[in-house]
């Protein structure tokens, strides 16, 4: 095995995130082998001269992953106040505690 390639899959694990098995898709290698790489090159440090640049990226251009998420987490806020408010109008009806109390004990 060339060094080329054991750093450049030492830094794709480190830098890039990706894990073994995509390591071993990626280079041809068996995921065993990716692994005794990375595990032996591990105490030894790359260069800083031989690590790659790895652009940063903007906090502008943030994707639309995650508006989408922060709308999904908005509406699911907005369920668990509508269920609180529902079992709260439920209980002053009925006149019954409907929420389950904390450290009450299953009955047997």
């Amino acid at each position: 095995m060339e060094e080329k390639v054991a750093k450049m899959i030492i830094e794709d694990h480190r830098i890039q995130g990706l894990s073994y098995r995509n390591l071993a898709e990626k280079y041809g290698l068996t995921r065993a082998e990716i692994h005794r790489i990375v595990m032996s090159k591990a105490s030894k440090k790359i260069a800083k001269t031989e690590r790659l640049v790895v652009p940063v990226k903007e906090a502008a251009a943030m994707p639309d992953d995650i508006n989408q998420l922060r709308e999904e987490l908005r509406q699911a806020r907005l369920k668990i106040e509508l269920q609180d408010l529902m079992l709260d109008i439920a209980s002053k009806e009925l006149g019954v505690d409907i929420r389950k109390k904390s450290g009450t004990r299953q009955s047997k």
